[in-house]
């Protein structure tokens, strides 16, 4: 998680150890989620794509570019939101968390 060659590796060693039972590890992955940029843009992409059931494709722009689908903020908070209280994967928590903290301006604005 802290000194593999690849981000690959870096963000399978980090979703195994947030993955744990406890908090363990939980501080650990949240400082690698929140320093190591590749590992950040592959986790969220990861957990964007399975908890909205959206492509690697959107849910890789989505963790990049998170107003650019403003019309779909309610959807996208909705299900992050559920996310935010997963017990059973701290990256996921962290992730679902961050992704909220950029989509809050949006919460509310989006077309009915």
């Amino acid at each position: 998680m802290l000194d593999g060659d690849l981000p690959i590796l870096r963000v399978n060693a980090a979703g195994i150890l947030a993955k744990l039972p406890g908090q363990g590890y939980a501080d650990q992955v949240a400082r690698v989620l929140a320093h190591d940029e590749d590992v950040r843009h592959l986790y969220l992409t990861a957990v964007i794509s399975r908890v909205c059931a959206v492509d690697w494709t959107t849910a890789g722009r989505i963790a990049s570019q998170p107003t650019s689908y403003a019309h779909r903020v309610d959807f996208l908070a909705t299900r992050l939101a559920r996310e935010a209280l997963n017990p059973r994967d701290s990256g996921a928590r962290w992730c679902s968390s961050v992704m909220l903290r950029e989509l809050s301006p949006m919460i509310g604005r989006s077309p009915a």
